[in-house]
């Protein structure tokens, strides 16, 4: 980052980011052997060709996929989630994780890399469930700490009916609220700082299930029970309609008929989704860094609390954008249609759609993270607190930054981001023939939606592009 402005050079010291990360953990990009637009040209003719293929040859087979499951009650997999002493061994991992935390917050080293705090939370929680939610199933309902601590004292009384139109807009606003602590908040890998978090969110969580219930509370307002559950509807082990474990194919989860339409509140959420992560990777880009640039030139001796309210509004004003082209292109593909249903009719029956894109955009932002920075857990097991323990003889382990190397990493986050949209391009399909019935009129109705995901994908592939990739022409000239 040698050639960085100064406003860039503050703002990656002010924000806490470390460099490796910002970089996902690479000392130099991947020489691409062909021009950069040729990759997202191609990514867009993908997705693309996909609503084509779908639109020509797709005649039925999604009730068939979406029905086709495997029972796991009477395997050797599924009797071992069923003994009670690993749940109750999953729990106390959970109770001790978090105890973990705030221990290590109030009592460990201020370091954060020599502390366990940063790396549980924002590796081994966020980044790890939400990858197992998506590729193998939600385990974290069983983990869940604070659900574990409340059914341990509450009996239950008092609970009142949880307001069912108030849910979804408190989810929504934790997740935002959330987005900006990942992304904004100066001390988010401060040790301190986020043990106050937890206990400022230990406090949200039970105040709203002492209110409403456990359940209620997490299933309608908590937004990182709704994240994993979202994810989960994309994974290949779900609970069945008796509440048996079953192996499914992967998505099949958002091609039951039987799952209720998106609420408004849904439909934004699923666009913060997409937004938190492509803000993350827009901040490192050459265009955020250019108005960061023209700010700086305006006034050279901003605050801090400027550069705060910056990247607030930055935040805030890409997930908006999401959400309006989405509903234009739902406006778009209602007169495309010939009129009827409402335009919202088209935004709740396509929001489930776009869960695969959520999956591919995180697959590809975080998963060099969590390979690399994720190594971290090894030395910290053994020294938690950065106290100088051993306790496991591991504190003297060094991460391995080339375990993955630049070219793969494009390579996977690049497919994960095509077949991300390719699968949503076929999801609507069925979701716009289930709508409307008619066939032709579905068909209609999926081109905007198809430009959009096209849009998408454009849009991802060059903030993904910028720190992973290059390429050098004959005269050195990067494109």
């Amino acid at each position: 980052m040698a050639g960085s402005s100064s406003p860039v050079r503050f703002a990656l010291v002010f924000l806490g980011t470390p460099l490796e990360a910002l970089a996902h953990a690479f000392g130099s990009r991947y020489e691409l052997p062909v021009p950069v637009w040729l990759f997202i040209a191609g990514g867009a003719l993908t997705v693309t060709l996909t609503f084509v293929i779908v639109a020509a040859f797709s005649r039925g087979g999604a009730e068939r996929y979406a029905g086709a499951q495997l029972t796991l009650a009477g395997t050797a997999f599924g009797r071992l989630l069923g003994r009670s002493w690993l749940s109750a061994t999953v729990r106390a991992a959970g109770v001790a994780a978090l105890a973990l935390v705030v221990l290590a917050g109030f009592a460990g080293i201020t370091d954060p890399n020599r502390n366990i705090a940063p790396t549980l939370v924002w590796i081994v929680w966020w980044v790890g469930f939400s990858y197992l939610a998506m590729l193998a199933g939600n385990i974290w309902p069983a983990v869940n700490p604070w659900r574990t601590l409340y059914d341990m004292v509450s009996s239950g009384r008092g609970e009142r009916q949880f307001p069912p139109r108030a849910g979804g807009w408190i989810a929504l606003a934790g997740l935002l609220a959330f987005g900006w602590v990942e992304l904004i908040f100066p001390f988010r890998a401060t040790p301190l700082a986020l043990a106050w978090l937890l206990i400022a969110y230990s406090a949200l969580t039970w105040a709203g299930m002492a209110r409403y219930g456990a359940q209620a509370w997490l299933s309608n307002a908590d937004p990182f029970h709704r994240v994993f559950e979202l994810f989960a509807r994309f994974a290949p082990i779900a609970r069945g309609p008796q509440g048996d474990l079953v192996l499914r194919p992967h998505a099949a989860g958002l091609l039951a008929r039987d799952s209720p339409k998106s609420s408004s509140a849904e439909i934004a959420f699923i666009m913060a989704m997409l937004a938190i992560v492509l803000f993350d990777g827009f901040q490192g880009s050459k265009h955020w860094v250019a108005v960061e640039d023209a700010i700086h030139d305006i006034n050279p001796a901003l605050g801090d609390g400027v550069w705060i309210a910056l990247h607030t509004a930055g935040l805030l004003a890409m997930w908006l954008a999401f959400l309006g082209l989405y509903y234009a292109a739902c406006a778009l593909a209602r007169v495309a249609a010939g009129g009827a249903p409402a335009t919202l009719d088209y935004a709740r029956a396509f929001a489930p759609t776009l869960i695969p894109i959520a999956v591919g955009y995180h697959f590809a932002h975080s998963f060099t993270y969590l390979l690399v920075q994720g190594q971290s857990l090894v030395f910290l097991l053994s020294d938690p607190l950065g106290l100088g323990w051993n306790l496991f003889g591991t504190r003297d382990f060094t991460p391995d930054i080339a375990l993955i190397s630049t070219r793969t990493a494009w390579y996977l986050a690049l497919g994960a981001i095509v077949s991300g949209h390719a699968i949503s391009v076929y999801l609507a399909h069925v979701a716009a023939e289930r709508l409307l019935e008619a066939r032709g009129r579905a068909l209609r109705a999926l081109v905007p939606m198809t430009a959009l995901m096209v849009l998408y994908t454009i849009i991802s592939l060059q903030i993904l592009a910028e720190p992973l990739v290059r390429y050098s022409g004959p005269q050195q000239t990067i494109i």
